[in-house]
């Protein structure tokens, strides 16, 4: 195995697929400065370099492997200095404590006490932990003086006394007490709160996922952590009254020289800290407003909380200043740092309590087996010193580099919203593209555009970025203080490059490193159970009309270029390659959607709804065991149908064979149809009047297929009507077409084949396979006859080299001429104009009578064929037979004859 599969296999599963499907599985060998160098493909050599602009999510403000913190490595590696000392006095983090209190300290004015851990989430855990402790034990220490007090009034005899003023001025005075002893206790017993923004991004674990808004994590992920309330509305009013309701007055006693008992009002309250970014780094690079984050302080005072500042990404000098906080002129309780505080070589973070809000103890029972060790933290106060030393250089060339890529902006309106950030921490804002057809809408969507963004400047220009977290149209540019002048102006070149081709709509370029072949195999996403969408209520439809959905995938890859005319200039190799990678990835989506109008009575509006995979994707998972993921993927489909008010739901192409015929669809309040008896019903009406017209000897049918729901119901429609009939299958089908052969025997001669060859002696050919490829070739045809070939397949059965033969006509049958002139357009349909596959028109047809019974759910059977052959005479849409590019169309045959083998065969 290589390192794609292990990685793939055990360590991140779904990483890896997306990063195939992104192609952005990419491995790197290593990393100096600004650059990372990538392996070759085969591991042999060392690839390009990279310019790296992700920065280690904020990790890497000195870059990769800076020359003074590996002489710091080096150095603790040759004195052999203990890693593993715990229980014991640690002087690297002794030192690095000071560090950090006095370089926080300078700004704020206060001294720290540094409580060290090894990630980010780990110091947001650690000031959680911190709130609470120091939050009950200030209610403890209220409780404490207030039970005092209370003794104290017992023992001088003024317990029943009424108080003489304040706001319980004549309630006596233990009874007053004992309420307050009540208010206390009742809120020790509580969880504390804890507040954040809108927005923010504090971590994953337990509490810190608590805090943070979005961050692009399934609801079900969401472990429960503490109580927390989000403010949405960042103004400055509403973020100071926002947890008013939250607070609980209560009375304190004090009595007087004379003995005179007085009261006073004191507001408690069960938040215990306030946190906040002051710049949200995940959601897009944005900037906290000043006002905001003095309102915040105002709430913590207000409600005697923490008031903590999370630095993690922004602060450590990214912006310019030690703490991006500074140019606010707030002072938090708690500061968080992490990420540059490693230097890029040691897992670091550091929780700063201001010192007259530090509880003491806190550090004895809040331990880790790897914090505080001399190894990670005499690299951290080497990175401090870094991180002063470079605080002009980052504020130069960060303004440099935002000033060129605002320059971008202002050139690209429409494809660059906003430049966004301070210093080295800047993130740009993609508008989201609207391509014309709604494949090229649905992959450019929201969570995916970053990552579209990510692949072109990555293979192209060489310059790696990723999106942000929660705000993924948001590229964040976050490279290191080493950056070069030059490596801005390639920065800006490659911006400006992408930009314009969003802005020109030229989408087949801007996704064609998605056309390279993927290396690793595809695998699909693990199932994720959700709730149902909303449903309409019934008979609650929303149109004026009828409405029905019918789902169809792709039968071939060139049919992209149809459903995306965007993608025009790609080749076949190229769609197949890029549908390779991006399968699985998309959900279904509404292509298009028409009105259609019955002949004789009614409209109906078809929705079209996308089933993204192709047909040979889908018979490759299912020989691969994945069938139950492609029930799925249809069965999402069935749910978007419904969700947009249809009554009916189609199932094209391979949507019916990987669902069982339909049989897989369960419900109660729509019809599902396969469409499939029209189909049969169009060759049907075709064969039965080709082989009345033949004569002794040329009545021989070859059917190719017939285990499967078209082809074994087209065999038992055409017995009848022909003199022998040879069934052909692949190998190994000879067992299950006996089945069918027997079926047939007493109507007609029925032989047995497991070679196409056997075709050769066959006048009239049908096919109904589910093949993606072609299995009738031109040397398995007779070459000294007439041959009609029926083909049913969607993709086709037949090689278009047939078509060539002289002798033989191609008819492509399962089509159907809508009455009138009406010519709707369903991309990735390619028939002539009026022109529809007869499964969506039998959808259709199931609108327009909507007490009619689905002739075509589970196996089919004559008598469906028929009724919907009548469903369509009823309405007017009549059968289409194509050859080449000739159409023609002809009523149903409807006689007498007819009517007497249909009664045989009902």
């Amino acid at each position: 195995m290589n390192a794609d599969s292990l990685f793939a296999r055990y360590a991140r599963p779904e990483l890896a697929r997306l990063f195939r499907a992104l192609n952005l599985d990419v491995t790197y060998q290593a990393g100096q400065g600004d650059h990372l160098t990538r392996r070759s493909p085969d591991g042999s050599a060392a690839g390009d370099r990279v310019l790296d602009l992700v920065g280690g999510a904020g990790a890497s403000l000195f870059g990769h492997n800076h020359p003074a913190l590996l002489d710091v490595a080096r150095r603790c590696l040759d004195e052999q200095t203990p890693f593993n000392a715990q229980g014991s006095i640690r002087p690297g983090a002794a030192e690095l404590a000071r560090r950090l209190s006095e370089i926080v300290g300078a700004t704020t004015g206060t001294g720290y006490v540094v409580t060290l851990g090894n990630t980010g989430a780990d110091a947001v855990e650690a000031a959680v932990k911190h709130a609470t402790v120091e939050h009950r034990r200030r209610l403890g220490a209220l409780e404490e003086e207030t039970e005092l007090t209370l003794r104290r009034v017992r023992r001088d005899g003024v317990a029943d006394l009424p108080v003489a003023s304040g706001p319980a001025a004549g309630r006596p005075c233990a009874e007053v007490l004992g309420e307050t002893l009540d208010r206390i206790a009742h809120l020790r017993r509580a969880d504390p709160v804890f507040v954040s923004l809108r927005d923010a991004f504090h971590g994953k674990s337990a509490g810190a996922g608590t805090l943070t808004h979005g961050g692009n994590v399934p609801e079900d992920l969401h472990v429960p952590g503490p109580r927390h309330r989000r403010l949405y509305d960042w103004t400055p009013e509403a973020v100071r009254g926002a947890l008013d309701a939250e607070r609980v007055a209560v009375h304190t006693v004090t009595v007087d020289s004379a003995g005179v008992p007085h009261s006073a009002e004191r507001q408690l309250s069960p938040v215990a800290a306030c946190f906040v970014e002051p710049i949200q780094g995940e959601s897009g690079v944005r900037e906290v407003p000043a006002g905001t984050l003095a309102a915040l302080r105002e709430l913590a005072d207000r409600h005697e909380a923490a008031l903590v500042f999370d630095e993690i990404q922004c602060g450590m000098g990214r912006t310019g200043t030690f703490l991006a906080s500074e140019n606010s002129g707030v002072v938090a309780d708690y500061y968080l740092l992490s990420k540059s505080l490693g230097g890029g070589l040691a897992k670091i973070s550091a929780l700063l309590v201001a010192e007259n809000r530090y509880v003491a103890d806190f550090g004895r029972h809040h331990t880790s087996t790897f914090a505080d060790d001399d190894f990670s933290s005499r690299i951290a106060t080497a990175a401090l010193d870094l991180a002063l030393s470079y605080r002009e250089r980052v504020t130069e060339i960060g303004t440099l580099l935002r000033d060129r890529l605002a320059e971008v902006a202002a050139k690209w309106p429409d494809a660059i919203v906003e430049v966004r950030g301070r210093g080295l921490l800047l993130g740009v804002e993609f508008a989201l593209p609207r391509p014309e057809s709604a494949l090229l809408r649905e992959v450019f969507d929201p969570e995916s555009l970053g990552y579209l963004v990510a692949g072109r400047l990555l293979h192209t220009h060489n310059i790696r970025v990723i999106p942000t977290l929660s705000a993924p149209t948001t590229v964040r540019v976050q490279p290191s203080a080493l950056l070069e002048p030059a490596d801005v102006d390639r920065v800006a070149a490659a911006f400006d490059e992408v930009a314009g081709l969003l802005s020109r709509g030229e989408y087949a370029t801007v996704l064609e490193h998605l056309t390279v072949p993927a290396a690793g195999a595809w695998q699909p996403r693990q199932h994720v159970p959700l709730p149902r969408r909303d449903r309409p209520a019934p008979g609650a439809d929303r149109a004026d009309v009828p409405r029905v959905a019918f789902l169809a995938n792709l039968d071939s890859p060139s049919k992209l270029r149809a459903m995306a005319p965007e993608l025009a200039s790609w080749s076949d190799e190229q769609c197949a390659a890029t549908l390779d990678r991006v399968w699985g990835e998309m959900d279904p989506f509404e292509v298009a959607r028409h009105r259609v109008t019955s002949e004789s009575q009614g409209t109906v509006e078809v929705i079209m709804v996308a089933v993204p995979f192709t047909a040979a994707q889908a018979n490759a998972a299912l020989r691969a065991g994945q069938g139950a993921w492609l029930r799925r993927t249809v069965l999402e489909a069935v749910e978007l149908g419904v969700s947009l008010g249809a009554g009916v739901i189609g199932l094209g192409g391979h949507t019916s064979i990987v669902t069982n015929a339909a049989r897989d669809v369960v419900e109660h309040d729509v019809r599902v149809t396969s469409g499939n008896s029209l189909t049969a019903a169009c060759a049907y009406d075709l064969l039965r009047l080709t082989l009345a017209e033949s004569g002794a000897g040329d009545r021989r049918v070859g059917l190719v297929g017939g285990i499967g729901n078209i082809g074994s119901v087209m065999a038992e429609l055409i017995a009848p009507h022909c003199d022998s009939m040879v069934l052909v299958g692949r190998p190994g089908s000879a067992r299950r077409l006996r089945t069918v052969a027997d079926r047939l025997s007493p109507l007609v001669d029925v032989s047995i084949a497991e070679d196409m060859d056997a075709l050769q002696d066959c006048p009239t050919v049908v096919s109904a396979t589910n093949s993606a490829d072609p299995v009738i070739l031109p040397h398995h045809l007779a070459g000294d006859r007439k041959v009609l070939v029926c083909d049913l397949a969607v993709p086709g059965d037949v090689h278009p080299a047939v078509a060539a033969l002289s002798n033989v006509t191609l008819v492509s049958g399962g089509r159907i001429q809508l009455p009138g002139l009406q010519t709707p357009h369903f991309p990735g349909i390619t028939l002539p104009p009026g022109i529809l596959y007869s499964c969506m028109a039998e959808t259709i047809l199931l609108g327009l009578e909507q007490e009619t019974p689905s002739p075509s759910y589970g196996g089919l059977a004559s008598a469906g064929v028929l009724a919907a052959r009548d469903l369509a005479a009823r309405h007017g849409f009549h059968p289409a037979r194509i050859v080449s590019d000739d159409v023609s169309v002809q009523p149903w045959i409807v006689d007498q004859f007819s009517s007497t083998i249909e009664e045989h065969i009902g």
